[in-house]
């Protein structure tokens, strides 16, 4: 059973998902002390991440996202100083939730089978020959290594599916319901008491709007959450070209027509929306938890430190995730 096959997605989707807030948990930030530090990247609880590892995720997506169409964005043409900054926090990123997934899969008592763990250690053996000496020189991993930062993604890209498969995906029609309407904003009281009365007297809802409206547009298309509770629970209750009372909120006043009380196509993309933040309240919570949990500490002048040598066009290999992918 490959319970993997979404591993790539995971490369990708869990470096967005939630902040961790870099290493840093209640902006307490601790600084190893050398030598004995000096190896160590960030730690997490009792977990601790290594400059070999940071090395080789920094050289995956320096290749990753270091061009864009095709074209190379570590050519001298670009601001590489800038770009390594970015992939530095991309890498930081990615490597922290790895080892929160690992320490929620260690508290739950989550492991990998003796076949994926196989997996892994082919996996390393084919990567480790994919690299090439200035490769292998700038991270210093050896096949061991690289074996163990398998084990590890291995089992958060594990975690990850579980959660994600936890999620419920059933979401009402009312819940993704996108409804088209005209909205008028004032935030003027007696503007808004003389507009109710123009529209008790039966004026055209639309040109009011228009008319009148403080908002950038008169026409607009959304879901329930976008606009205040108060407005949701008058709004979403309305027929089609049926006009709202006045609706304070927002330190003003609304009114709206509902031109359409159910937009088809667009309900149905936002079902996709709902579904994608409940996948994020999920690992939120995790992290959330943790947080509150775990010491965690970076070392800051190690990272400060990482970069890349100034002929980077020897670094090309971006294989580690396909590689892992590829045998599970």
């Amino acid at each position: 059973m490959k319970v993997f096959k979404r591993i790539g997605i995971f490369v990708f989707t869990i470096c967005v998902m939630v902040s961790f807030m870099g290493c840093k948990i209640n902006d307490k930030t601790v600084y190893f002390g050398a030598p004995s530090g000096y190896s160590t990247a960030f730690k997490i609880g009792d977990m601790k991440c290594s400059k070999k590892e940071a090395l080789v995720y920094l050289l995956n997506e320096k290749n990753i996202y270091g061009s864009v169409d095709g074209v190379n964005l570590w050519s001298e043409d670009f601001d590489t100083d800038t770009m390594t900054g970015s992939i530095k926090d991309l890498a930081l990123e990615h490597l922290t939730r790895v080892y929160v997934l690992n320490l929620y899969a260690n508290e739950q008592e989550i492991e990998l089978t003796e076949a994926e763990k196989k997996s892994c250690t082919q996996a390393a053996e084919e990567y480790y020959k994919s690299l090439n000496s200035a490769e292998r020189s700038f991270t210093g991993a050896k096949k061991k290594d690289i074996e163990k930062m398998y084990i590890r993604y291995a089992l958060a890209s594990k975690v990850y599916q579980e959660l994600m498969d936890s999620v419920d995906e059933e979401v009402s029609e009312d819940e993704a319901r996108v409804m088209e309407a005209f909205v008028l904003f004032v935030s003027d009281e007696n503007k808004a008491n003389d507009i109710q009365g123009m529209i008790d007297y039966g004026y055209t809802f639309e040109r009011l709007a228009s008319t009148y409206t403080e908002l950038d547009s008169y026409q607009v298309t959304f879901a329930r959450g976008e606009y205040p509770t108060e407005v949701d629970d008058v709004v979403f209750n309305l027929d089609t070209d049926e006009v709202s009372h006045v609706i304070p909120a927002d330190g003003g006043y609304y009114f709206f027509q509902c031109l359409d009380k159910y937009n088809e196509e667009l309900s149905e993309q936002n079902k996709k929306v709902i579904i994608e933040n409940r996948r994020k309240q999920v690992l939120s919570d995790i992290v959330s938890d943790l947080e509150g949990r775990y010491f965690s500490d970076i070392n800051t002048k190690l990272w400060d430190d990482i970069g890349f040598p100034d002929d980077a066009s020897k670094l090309t290999n971006d294989s580690f995730f396909k590689t892992l992918n590829d045998h599970l």
